[in-house]
């Protein structure tokens, strides 16, 4: 089976899942097909921990809001995952792009918010 390899960085406390203490980087190999949920499930974080979620510099995820965790990830892509105890990254200050998935959750859900632990159950993704 053909195998797929994703640099993957992680901050915060996330980093100790890969033995660092406040940023890991490391190279993770899928097979082929694998998704953003096979990626977290390899890697043992589970969604409450994660934060911000950026797959090539696009966001996709936000704390609390886990939009398209079917997405294939490629040979190459770069996945940075923010534990929920990181701000906002500064370099992001000014906009950000973000995917088709989270554009259209938070056209449902409104402006971006630190959390989305208590959404209205007409409003769940």
């Amino acid at each position: 089976m053909k195998k797929n390899q994703v640099h993957v960085s992680l901050y915060g406390s996330l980093a100790r899942y890969q033995g660092g203490k406040h940023v890991a980087i490391t190279e993770v190999e899928l097979p082929e097909g694998a998704c953003k949920a096979d990626l977290l499930a390899h890697l043992g974080i589970r969604n409450e921990e994660r934060g911000y979620l950026f797959i090539n510099a696009v966001l996709c995820d936000v704390p609390g809001l886990v939009t398209g965790e079917g997405q294939v990830l490629k040979e190459g892509d770069h996945i940075g995952i923010f534990s929920v105890d990181r701000i906002w990254p500064y370099q992001y200050g000014d906009g950000v792009r973000m995917s088709e998935e989270l554009t259209e959750a938070l056209k449902i859900h409104g402006a971006m918010h630190h959390s989305y632990e208590h959404l209205p159950k007409d409003k769940a993704i």
